[in-house]
């Protein structure tokens, strides 16, 4: 997500059509979410003045501090007498390798006792380099980023259930997750174990949803209104592609420029149809699920794409375009409307103004109304990213899963990884941290991500964003000083609606024994026919029956079957 999470959601559609699935259970025993609750523990006021991280048998905000007992107190260890190893791609900001001993993991030390030993190496080599350690169980860090399906790892005995540790040790995991009950039932492996954290995502929604942007500056000088519905869409494409409103004398504006092949998953939003976080499986009134490339507003849906493709409406490259690609031809002036998270507006703006435009001019516009009155919707990004777990041969698990409490899901820990150092990148006002000017208006012309990253915040390890409660303060400081940001965000708030997060949902062996092989043909099949419709190779009206056939013969009744299994026991 630009500037808000560790991915993006065109990262997680790449990743859907790599097949690289991963899902962790909807739901959880009764039984062990009723223990996790009664052993919920209340932090104590973890502000400067204090270090002790205490619990009461249940989580009650009211409890007074002579009711508390201790839990566990910092520093951990003494000073440096234990060294945890943590294994993950390196700082997303690569001039600040997290082996230099950032400011925020220095002080982490300092409150902890306990010393960090990065293990890194770029994002783009961790996975083979984490998954041959993996396999051998050599030289396998404490903690680290898991690079494939946890639960697989898990149950292969390379990762070690946290239930009991967090049980026994988490005071702030348990209570989190009293909290939030629907992140812990998805971090529930199938067999009951949790084996790994992820990072919580909820919040970027509040600062950062994806939607759809325009060249406000674009549609003035053509005297048209911000389009709302899915025909006023194609009347402003073609205004835009006939009309020069970059001024040049060229026919050389790209109306529409998408970042990777994900068109289809964008505009199915208008008629009413769910394909991008939930997958394109959805249950219908009677709560069966369904797939939704069977509909037939999925065909209605992709004969419209394949009108803007061939009058030139769509970027031609829309299939192999990246999001390096797209934001170049943004730079050049010649792009009409995208969609991305809305925080790319400033960016964008920045870019084109270097350029010598200086009255471009991007804003954010409400997902488009369908063409059978559908008001459109866009889904909500998250709730979870990525996995981080614990080696089973770590010969400190006690303070590792305290360490982890204490960085993951306190308050003071939250503070350093989601707004950095105290009087650097952040004031403390009226008991609330506020961004300086060193993240909102950097001095060397960083985002603000990358600025909390020269510090060690915003790390690749997990933390915590959430859209209520006490870890829920960072997302709205991140356009505090933007107006334009948050007039953005008003606009595409009030559409947004929770997905059925298929993906996190974990399956049973069997399931998964079944689904995988059945899925990567059915993604192959469907990402290969919707291409060629949209682009005209293949005509839509002759050869969609043969289609949906085709992903018949491929088995996707017996994927909606397993989808089905998911959902009920995620709806329990």
């Amino acid at each position: 997500m630009t500037g808000q999470s560790i991915g993006s959601d065109y990262s997680i559609i790449r990743r859907m059509q790599m097949y690289r699935k991963r899902f962790s259970k909807g739901i959880c025993a009764a039984a062990a979410m009723a223990l996790l609750i009664a052993g919920c523990q209340s932090q104590s006021n973890q502000g400067q003045q204090s270090s002790e991280v205490s619990s009461t048998s249940k989580p009650s905000p009211d409890s007074s501090a002579g009711s508390l007992k201790k839990d566990y107190t910092l520093p951990l260890v003494a000073d440096g007498s234990v060294t945890l190893t943590i294994g993950s791609e390196d700082n997303g900001y690569t001039p600040a390798s997290y082996t230099q001993n950032l400011p925020i993991w220095k002080a982490i030390e300092d409150k902890t006792g306990v010393k960090i030993k990065w293990d890194v190496v770029p994002a783009a080599q961790y996975a083979q380099t984490m998954n041959v350690r993996l396999a051998s169980m050599n030289n396998v860090p404490d903690l680290f980023v898991v690079p494939g399906d946890p639960v697989k790892f898990g149950t292969d005995g390379v990762l070690q259930p946290l239930e009991k540790l967090i049980e026994e040790h988490a005071p702030n995991m348990r209570k989190f997750f009293a909290e939030n009950p629907n992140i812990y039932n998805l971090l529930k492996a199938p067999d009951g174990h949790i084996y790994y954290v992820s990072s919580i995502v909820t919040g970027t929604n509040l600062s950062d949803p994806g939607g759809f942007l325009i060249r406000k500056d674009w549609l003035d000088k053509l005297k048209l209104q911000e389009p709302k519905s899915i025909d006023e869409w194609y009347t402003v494409l073609k205004a835009i592609k006939d009309g020069d409103p970059n001024g040049n004398g060229k026919k050389d504006e790209i109306p529409l420029a998408l970042p990777l092949y994900t068109v289809a998953h964008y505009f199915g939003d208008a008629w009413g149809l769910h394909l991008l976080f939930s997958d394109g499986f959805w249950p219908d009134e009677e709560g069966k699920i369904q797939s939704e490339w069977l509909d037939p507003r999925a065909k209605e849906m992709v004969a419209w794409l394949n009108k803007l493709y061939k009058e030139g409406l769509l970027d031609p490259d829309f299939l192999t375009s990246s999001d390096d690609q797209l934001t170049t031809k943004i730079t050049k002036n010649v792009v009409g409307a995208t969609r991305v998270f809305v925080n790319r507006i400033v960016q964008y703006d920045k870019n084109v103004q270097a350029a010598g435009v200086s009255d471009v001019n991007w804003i954010a516009v409400k997902p488009p109304q369908g063409p059978n009155g559908y008001k459109g919707h866009t889904e909500k990004y998250g709730p979870i990213s990525g996995y981080f777990g614990m080696s089973s041969q770590s010969k400190n698990k006690e303070t590792a899963i305290k360490w982890l409490d204490y960085v993951y899901a306190s308050e003071e820990g939250n503070r350093f990884t989601s707004f950095g150092i105290e009087g650097k990148s952040y004031v403390m006002e009226n008991g609330e941290p506020k961004f300086t000017d060193f993240i909102l208006k950097n001095p060397d012309g960083l985002s603000s991500m990358n600025a909390l990253r020269t510090l060690g915040a915003a790390p690749r390890l997990p933390w915590i964003r959430n859209d209520k409660g006490p870890l829920s303060k960072q997302p709205p400081q991140m356009i505090a000083r933007e107006p334009k940001l948050q007039k953005a965000v008003e606009q595409i708030l009030p559409s947004i609606i929770d997905p059925i997060p298929f993906h996190y949902i974990s399956m049973t062996p069997e399931e998964a024994s079944k689904f995988k092989p059945l899925y990567a043909d059915y993604q192959s099949k469907l990402n290969e026919s919707i291409a060629k419709f949209i682009t005209g190779s293949d005509d839509i009206d002759k050869n969609w029956n043969k289609f949906m056939k085709n992903l018949k013969d491929l088995g996707i009744d017996e994927i909606v079957k397993i989808r089905q299994q998911q959902y009920d026991r995620y709806k329990k």
